[in-house]
């Protein structure tokens, strides 16, 4: 039984020889012709590939315009909160003095609250 299946994979290896043969035989005058068929048929892919590069490289560029934006409108939004902010701390000083005091108290509160019900 062995001796049929070692047999039987020479006998295999033999049809892929002689196939790999007459295949190399067919192709050696042609082999500029698929060079040319291949090219042909994957230039469009590099086209395709170039310009979806280039066109994912402005989107990330325009992403990236846009998210500059929104932090700079974001800092000037900030800045212009902390100074009324500072403005109506000047003219009534003791109404942000009442608020800090009421604010500390409550909080406080809730992290004690939350300690005793544990």
């Amino acid at each position: 039984m062995a001796d049929n299946q070692t047999t039987e994979k020479a006998g295999d290896i033999l049809k892929i020889d002689e196939a790999l043969g007459l295949l190399d035989r067919e192709l050696k005058g042609k082999s500029g012709e698929i060079n040319r068929l291949i090219s042909e048929k994957y230039s469009n892919l590099k086209e395709i590939m170039s310009g979806a590069t280039h066109t994912g490289r402005e989107a990330i560029e325009k992403t990236c315009h846009t998210l500059e934006e929104a932090v700079k409108r974001g800092e000037e939004k900030t800045k212009e909160i902390g100074m009324e902010i500072d403005r109506k701390v000047h003219a009534n000083p003791w109404l942000a003095v009442g608020i800090a005091a009421v604010s500390g108290f409550l909080l406080c509160y809730i992290i004690e609250a939350g300690k005793r019900s544990k």
